[in-house]
């Protein structure tokens, strides 16, 4: 039996030949992408060159098709009634802002369905003002502050050490509601009309009746604990000694008095706590009432803009469609 014995001359040109091989398929993808860049700009030049020669080529046709365009914005703005278009941020306390949202979003369907009597009902508002009514819109939007709001708290970990952590503040999520009217002077009875609207619903009203209840009974709770407390603290402050015997001889064991002031003062704090929540228990409050605008939305100069660019786009396509068909 032979053995071979490896040399080492003999695989150091193996490992130039695959580095070789590297620097090849290297070469040939950048050089790939170098051509595919190459032949995009070349493309793009074309076309644009293209363009351009199609446009001077028919400079008057699309010339007048833009003039048309932006004279048929300015009279369809013309002819359409302005309207005034306002905000109002609400914020709910009880029920989930979702649904207040989608019961917003019902009286668009009823001014979609043109039943300005039913929604007049719903509003409790006169059928008069709600025909100027057209738009109607709830959504969520978030205020976010300048910078990111932070606070710090305190944390108490199983063995009862104290730290302090930083945390960022919750960006607050508020209900926008949306509307568009041909008339500005019932705004703010509009306002009043959606509240009134959303309070007056049957399964929203019950929620906030159920949590005021709720509310009520908690504050009942701590009340009847803070007597309790002063009760206790009244019975053991001002006890007199006591006289113990050991074996034959007496002798007096002062009571230990104690005081429930921590107790007392943090069970108040939860109730004026509960207090201030039961008088912002509301189905929805407003946080920024509709303003009531001077001059209604403009539109003239975004209808003229719009249309001149697509009488340009359609006369364009139709032309090069035309060249197209010339070349077949």
């Amino acid at each position: 039996m032979q053995l071979k014995n490896s040399n080492p001359m003999s695989e150091q040109p193996n490992s130039q030949q695959k580095e070789i091989d590297l620097l090849n398929v290297t070469g040939k993808m950048f050089s790939g992408i170098g051509k595919g860049i190459q032949n995009l700009f070349t493309w793009l030049k074309r076309t644009i060159q293209g363009f351009f020669r199609l446009a001077l080529k028919y400079w008057w046709i699309l010339l007048i098709l833009t003039i048309l365009g932006g004279a048929f914005g300015y009279f369809k703005t013309k002819l359409t009634k302005p309207y005034f278009e306002t905000e109002m941020l609400v914020e709910a306390s009880v029920v989930n802002r979702i649904q207040i949202a989608d019961r917003i979003n019902s009286l668009q369907k009823m001014i979609r369905d043109g039943n300005n009597t039913f929604l007049a009902k719903q509003l409790s508002l006169p059928i008069k003002e709600v025909e100027h009514i057209f738009f109607i819109k709830a959504d969520f939007i978030n205020i976010k502050a300048e910078g990111r709001a932070t606070r710090m708290v305190i944390r108490r970990d199983k063995d009862g050490v104290e730290t302090e952590h930083i945390v960022e503040e919750i960006t607050p999520q508020f209900i926008r509601i949306k509307i568009r009217t041909r008339e500005n002077e019932s705004i703010n009875r509009l306002a009043q009309a959606i509240v009134y609207f959303v309070e007056n619903d049957s399964y929203i009203a019950e929620q906030t009746t159920l949590a005021k209840r709720v509310n009520f009974l908690q504050q009942e709770a701590i009340e009847f604990e803070i007597q309790q407390l002063m009760l206790f603290q009244k019975k053991n402050i001002g006890k007199s000694p006591q006289v113990m015997t050991a074996g034959n001889t007496p002798f007096m064991v002062q009571n230990e008095e104690r005081t429930y002031t921590n107790e007392i003062l943090e069970l108040k704090g939860r109730l004026a706590s509960l207090q201030r929540e039961h008088e912002l228990l509301r189905s929805i409050f407003v946080i920024q009432p509709f303003t009531p605008f001077e001059n209604p939305v403009d539109k003239r100069l975004k209808n003229i803009l719009m249309f001149a660019c697509l009488f340009f786009a359609v006369g364009y396509g139709v032309l090069l469609f035309r060249e197209g068909l010339k070349r077949v």
